[in-house]
């Protein structure tokens, strides 16, 4: 997060447009539709003046568009009720607008562009989608704000509930009057028969407020969130009116326990409170028995970390700062969207998996990136070879499993190779390696092949294993894939130039052999090493050739999506971003620090504090990595190096399987560094001249 190219997370206000039914219009419809809607756009008052103001970005989304506001939270909303009076003169464009407010983060890509990334805007699109054409729908987050303005409210109506690709149900507001936007439900939501009026809560939910008694301004603070959150519909208890006693006692621990959320004042003297510490203790107990009450955090004054016992029970949460009356209607519509939602559910709810190894093809919890699509894109075109290449536990396997369920689902023939699974005996020589190849791929066909008379000693190694392909293409039509992971394995054998040279002669067959069955053929290869080190002549190797998919770390909106499949055990954001420059958005260890919230075996307080300790959640992980580093005084002695000269050759000797490993990264300047922050706090402890 700190390279020059990318700015810290902030929120912007986003309208989403989309022109209704644009994909079945002819070509130069699209284009005149498209062209019409720029120019009305341009025309809207509050687009001109934000432009003009700098405080605007737009955004082109093939059918449509996207607008993002910076400054005024109203800009949208009136841009949108603009755009529709404009679009009443243009019958045959019919638009469909979305409005959110979320996180986004402005960064420069690599060819020196302006670009906008984050949850903000992937929430717009999903809010903009329930919509049809006319329909101007708001997020519920967008709501709560835009109805604290006088002259907005009477416009914000209940719209319905939507439900996202990925099951996520949305509680949107149509924004609408006699002369803009429409109420009627669209084809896409359920109706919100029994939604609230604007300035109502959704639900009669329970709200427990704990503070320190008899504390300025405590007291003041509490009497606003009483009042406030009682008048939007909530039921709201604060222990001032009960005796003290042993009925006293049950009463409260009673009532934290049936809450929806328990609200905690924390000023600097509720710190040292006990009957606060009590209360969240209670709190706590039962958020990890049944997935709520949730605790919200209100820091009075400032955002900082909080000391203590009261502490250990609320940093690591998303919290909430306020420091005077000016704040109070900020943070009432905050707690509104907060309390709002669904409570998170606790682990045996979310049948959560166990970490590690390859992620099954159909787990809810698989998290798809670009190079999943380049992948079955690849694989559905039939190309030769296709090249995974990424560190270790990094997703190849994972990758590799949904690519054979595809070609399954296509009804292809498919074989896969594990070279891991291989031992050293068996790799001794290259006619009983080809052999063995052979025999397992014919047990997984259920293909006769008779080596007696085909597999002949005068053939060689190579030309009897092309033989024994060719029989096997040509036994049928459909067409056959070759899954092969784990190819490092093979890379220091002394037949390894010869085997990719003959993966490598079949892609050349394509051109040789037009009439041929190799067209039908597809070598999947997964590896982690740098094969140009270990293989002779690249001119015989299929790794200059073949289509080359990296494997990438998740991203932070990658890791806010696996957040929500695992019950959204990180509370904000901010937390995710924390977590991805922890880990680096190393696939197994965002899944690790997920599985662990998620299961109630550490707080992400507790779990960014302890990161690098070894009886903490990463601890196996980090030893092993350790003991693999160690165990060779080549790459020991590289670590060392890297950890002080990152502009060293990545060619030196150790590095490459360090870089196999994920334990450094190689930047786009070439520079080794640790590939993430957890890696160098422990690394750098334990390793030392």
């Amino acid at each position: 997060m700190s390279n020059e190219s990318t700015q810290p997370t902030q929120i912007a206000h986003i309208l989403f447009l989309d022109i209704v039914s644009w994909s079945r219009q002819s070509i130069e419809a699209q284009g005149r539709l498209l062209a019409e809607l720029s120019r009305l756009v341009t025309e809207c008052p509050t687009f001109k003046r934000s432009k003009a103001e700098g405080s605007l970005l737009a955004f082109p989304s093939g059918d449509g568009m996207w607008i993002l506001f910076t400054g005024d939270l109203a800009s949208p909303a009136r841009c949108a009720v603009e755009l529709a009076g404009l679009l009443k003169s243009v019958p045959d464009l019919s638009v469909r607008m979305g409005i959110h407010s979320g996180p986004v983060r402005f960064q420069t890509d690599i060819a020196g562009t302006r670009t906008v990334v984050g949850d903000g805007i992937n929430m717009a699109k999903r809010v903009m989608d329930m919509g049809d054409g006319g329909h101007i729908v708001l997020s519920s987050q967008y709501a709560s704000w835009l109805r604290q303005f006088e002259e907005w409210a009477p416009f914000v109506k209940p719209f319905g509930f939507g439900e996202t690709k990925h099951g996520e149900q949305l509680e949107l507001f149509t924004l609408a009057s006699n002369d803009f936007g429409r109420t009627d439900p669209s084809s896409h939501i359920t109706p919100a028969a029994k939604l609230p009026a604007a300035g109502a809560a959704s639900t009669g939910l329970r709200i427990v407020v704990v503070y320190r008694r008899n504390t300025l301004p405590d007291e003041q603070l509490v009497a606003t969130l009483e009042s406030g959150l009682a008048s939007e519909g909530y039921e709201v208890f604060v222990d001032r009116h009960t005796k003290i006693g042993i009925d006293w006692a049950q009463a409260i621990e009673e009532k934290i326990r049936q809450s929806d959320a328990v609200l905690a004042v924390l000023s600097e003297a509720a710190m040292g409170s006990e009957m606060l510490e009590f209360e969240l203790e209670k709190a706590d107990d039962e958020r990890r028995k049944r997935g709520k009450p949730e605790i919200i955090p209100i820091r009075v004054g400032s955002d900082r970390i909080v000391e203590g016992p009261v502490g250990s029970y609320v940093n690591g949460l998303t919290a909430f700062v306020w420091r005077d009356s000016a704040d109070d209607r900020r943070l009432l519509a905050e707690l509104r969207s907060t309390v709002s939602k669904e409570p998170k559910p606790v682990a045996s709810e979310l049948h959560l998996e166990p970490v590690g190894g390859a992620v099954p093809p159909d787990s809810p919890f698989y998290e798809e990136r670009a190079s999943d699509t380049e992948f079955h894109a690849a694989l559905r075109a039939h190309e030769s070879i296709v090249l995974i290449k990424g560190p270790r536990q990094m997703g190849k396997t994972s990758l590799i499993g949904r690519g054979a369920r595809d070609v399954r689902d296509q009804g292809w023939r498919m074989v896969s190779t594990d070279f891991q699974k291989l031992s050293s005996s068996q790799l001794v020589s290259d006619d009983a390696f080809y052999k063995l190849l052979a025999a397992t791929i014919a047990r997984q066909l259920k293909f006769k092949f008779d080596f007696d008379s085909e597999w002949l000693d005068v053939f060689g190694a190579n030309m009897n294993l092309d033989n024994f392909v060719r029989t096997l293409l040509d036994e049928s039509d459909e067409p056959l894939v070759w899954f092969m992971d784990e190819a490092d394995k093979l890379f220091g054998v002394s037949f390894a130039s010869d085997f990719f040279g003959l993966v490598r002669s079949w892609h050349n067959s394509r051109a040789t052999e037009p009439g041929g069955p190799w067209s039908r053929f597809t070598v999947v290869i997964g590896y982690a090493t740098e094969a140009h080190l270990f293989i002779q002549d690249l001119n015989q190797s299929p790794f200059n050739v073949g289509r080359q998919i990296p494997l990438q770390p998740f991203n932070l909106d990658q890791i806010w999506d696996l957040n929500g499949r695992y019950g959204k055990p990180l509370l904000g954001l901010s937390d995710a971003e924390t977590l991805h420059q922890l880990v680096g958005g190393q696939p197994f260890l965002v899944r690790r620090a997920l599985d662990a919230i998620a299961r109630g075996q550490v707080d992400f307080g507790e779990l960014v504090a302890n990161a690098d300790r070894d009886d903490g959640v990463f601890g196996d992980h980090l030893k092993r990595i350790l003991l693999s580093v160690t165990q060779l005084p080549s790459v020991l002695s590289a670590l060392r190096q890297s950890l002080t000269h990152p502009d060293m050759s990545a060619q030196a000797d150790g590095i490459q399987r360090l870089l196999a490993a994920g334990v450094l990264k190689q930047l786009p300047d070439n520079r080794l560094v640790l590939a993430n922050e957890l890696y160098r706090r422990y690394l750098s402890a334990q390793i030392r001249e």
